[in-house]
């Protein structure tokens, strides 16, 4: 019948680990565009931020293991798929799945970076011992054989399907017994069998859907044998604390298959790690999950609970001792994937109501700082004398933090200075040789306040937007930025956006950093805004006789300009001034003068102002100049003012050998295809007509 452990040689995970790596994968779909995501200590520090991997579909990097951490999800809008959002991975095997039609809103998902035992495989599966877990029972119910945890020297907990006949009829208790004690108990000669006097199986039990799969076996007389011991349950305030967060790795036991096919069991009892997943993420393999569930295994693989051991323990590690987390209920035929147990902790009251196994005694908890800095070197703590206790307890963890020294009600923490991060130091006493539960107090060392970046000096263009950037670390960080001496900004930001910048936002910008733990001060930030390129003014339309001089003028702001003076569109060389100096002008010089202007922030092309050179005998008619009126290939025309012109070469005897039209400023009249001879030159337009004479040699 019914359930588990198939696999490969563990030894028990001791509770002191040392520091270890785990390779964390956050994987999104192509839509959780409409979503964000981070990772965060347990002091709710950002770690990682989906921001800096915006197109990054995997993305994977370190973290300590056996630590606490949360993903956060930030959800914008719902993507009504039916798909995943994310899925995040401890070394290669999803633990947390984000399905798609999670609400909008921000979301935590703590997890647990648990690191497997080292083990070594054996063919058939992993032996132990019973003393390692001595809890577990063998539980024999009318034709079946299932696995059962002793909770009291009265009482043991399993799985309700295991009371049943395949019908949902009710096994007799009187057809019932529980083996303890025992390597093998399938060997009559190994531990030792108790009668079952009572059954009470959770009445909302669905023999369909497995919901609250769980029942109580009331023994015959009380358990008196060696390494038969009981198991607390795993309670709420264990859960709060994420004793059972996904990535929690659990150990299941049993005396189930080891093999499917053949069909193979032990001779000695098993056992499996399994690390702990979302309900979510086994929802990738099962359509229906029983709500009062929890759920472990791997994806894929030969480890897992298997037919023989339903009901048996799903066990965590809470302190220096396990905690019965779950009881295996059910899975998958070929015990390679995921599985279900019956979530412990949520019939804690049901439990306790139905046994009257009280819950232990819990002293009040110590008393002290709560709040620390990194290099703090000692602090005390203490408890008020607990009347009745014989001992005192004291135990800090992590072990790594520091060491802890005892006098009773008093504990003095001798902390390693390089340490930051949660820290719980815990109490129990010893009333009447019955040890009570664990108190607890949490701290939090912080790192001091310190700079770790900063923005360099920065030029930039009028307009331009820039970020002026600080790195910290700490606690409950304040930026406060300053700009020439002056606050300018103050919040939780380590960014300075100036948007649209303008030249006055020129100066020395620094960022004072506060926290718990420190004040710091960036250094000066130099800020150089130039202004654009810009013209503002040229000399307007200038007439000027022959042989004067005149300067021509521009005036442009900006930062490093450049100029380029042109007549007509033809650069002038060795020009790079705001003022052009003309001497001596004559009629070669008249035309339409510009400047480029190029600089640091921009070029602009001034407009253009025409430079007339006229005679002295100026008449209020355009005065028309034709140069040289003896050509050999080309001659010029231009006009004393700036209106457009056309131009007709005609033959002595008035034939029309070429004509141009809407002509401006100086133009340049090839001639060198025409024979020799004499031409006349008509230039006109709506305002006046005149003819001039040129001779083609």
């Amino acid at each position: 019948m019914k359930k588990i452990l198939f696999l490969s040689i563990i030894y028990l995970i001791p509770f002191s680990v040392m520091s270890q790596k785990v390779t964390i994968q956050v994987i999104k779909v192509e839509n959780a565009a409409v979503s964000d995501w981070k990772i965060l200590d347990e002091q709710y520090n950002i770690l990682y931020s989906g921001n800096e991997y915006q197109y990054n579909d995997t993305v994977s990097f370190s973290l300590e293991g056996n630590k606490h951490y949360i993903m956060s999800i930030t959800i914008n809008e719902i993507y009504n798929h039916d798909t995943s959002l994310y899925s995040l991975r401890l070394n290669g095997e999803p633990i947390i799945l984000i399905p798609s039609n999670t609400e909008p809103g921000d979301h935590l998902y703590p997890f647990f970076t648990g690191i497997k035992a080292e083990e070594v495989k054996i063919t058939g599966g992993t032996g132990t011992t019973i003393s390692s877990f001595p809890w577990q029972v063998y539980y024999e119910s009318g034709d079946y054989t299932c696995g059962g945890s002793i909770i009291s020297e009265n009482w043991i907990i399993t799985a309700a399907h295991c009371t049943q006949n395949d019908d949902g009829s009710a096994i007799a208790a009187s057809d019932m017994s529980v083996t303890v004690g025992a390597n093998n108990p399938r060997n009559t000669l190994e531990g030792k069998k108790y009668k079952i006097s009572e059954v009470i199986v959770h009445k909302d039990f669905n023999n369909n859907t497995l919901e609250n799969d769980i029942a109580l076996l009331k023994l015959a007389e009380p358990l008196n044998f060696e390494n038969a011991k009981p198991i607390k349950i795993l309670l709420s305030e264990d859960v709060a604390d994420g004793a059972s967060d996904p990535g929690v790795m659990s150990w299941v036991t049993g005396w189930g298959l080891t093999g499917i096919h053949p069909s193979t069991y032990p001779t000695t009892l098993q056992k499996v790690q399994l690390p702990i997943i979302t309900n979510a993420q086994a929802a990738s393999v099962w359509n229906s999950i029983p709500s009062t569930d929890i759920m472990a295994g791997y994806l894929s693989g030969n480890k897992d609970a298997c037919s023989g051991d339903s009901g048996g323990p799903l066990v965590v590690p809470v302190s220096d001792e396990y905690k019965l987390a779950g009881l295996v209920s059910w899975g998958s035929s070929n015990c390679n994937t995921y599985g279900g147990y019956t979530r412990v902790s949520l019939f804690e009251t049901w439990i306790r109501s139905k046994t009257g196994i009280e819950k232990e005694y819990i002293p009040a908890s110590p008393v002290g700082d709560t709040i620390l800095c990194q290099g703090v070197d000692a602090n005390q703590y203490s408890v008020a004398k607990v009347p009745g206790a014989s001992v005192y307890e004291w135990k800090l963890l992590p072990a790594i933090a520091g060491s802890i020294y005892v006098n009773s009600e008093i504990a003095t923490v001798i902390w390693d200075t390089s340490y930051t991060g949660s820290v719980t130091v815990k109490l129990r006493v010893t009333i009447n040789n019955k040890v009570s539960e664990w108190s607890k107090l949490n701290i939090n060392i912080f790192k001091n306040t310190k700079l770790l970046s900063q923005s360099g000096d920065s030029v930039i263009c009028a307009r331009q937007t820039i970020n002026l950037k600080v790195g910290a670390e700490g606690y409950s960080l304040n930026y406060e930025w300053y700009h020439n001496g002056n606050l300018t900004q103050s919040g939780s930001s380590g960014e300075l956006k100036i948007t649209n910048a303008l030249t006055d936002a020129s100066g020395k910008y620094f960022c004072e950093i506060t926290g718990v733990c420190g004040i710091k001060k960036s250094g000066n930030i130099n800020l150089t805004v130039h202004p654009l390129t810009s013209i503002s003014y040229i000399l307007p339309v200038t007439e000027i006789p022959f042989g004067d001089d005149v300067t021509l003028e521009i005036r442009a702001e900006g930062y490093d300009l450049f100029y380029q003076w042109q007549r007509d569109d033809v650069l002038i060389e060795n020009n790079n001034s705001p003022q052009l100096v003309l001497q001596n002008v004559n009629a070669n010089n008249t035309g339409l003068y510009r400047t480029n202007v190029t600089g640091a922030c921009g070029i602009k092309l001034s407009d253009g102002t025409y430079l007339y050179v006229k005679k002295e005998n100026y008449s209020r008619e355009p005065e028309v100049f034709l140069w040289p009126t003896i050509a050999h290939d080309e001659f010029k025309v231009a006009l004393s003012n700036d209106q457009n012109y056309n131009i007709c070469l005609f033959s002595s005897s008035g034939k029309l050998f070429s004509e141009q039209f809407n002509c401006r400023y100086q133009t340049t009249i090839n001639v060198n295809k025409i024979p020799a001879g004499f031409y006349i030159v008509t230039v006109y337009n709506n305002n006046f007509r005149k003819s001039l004479k040129v001779i083609k040699r």
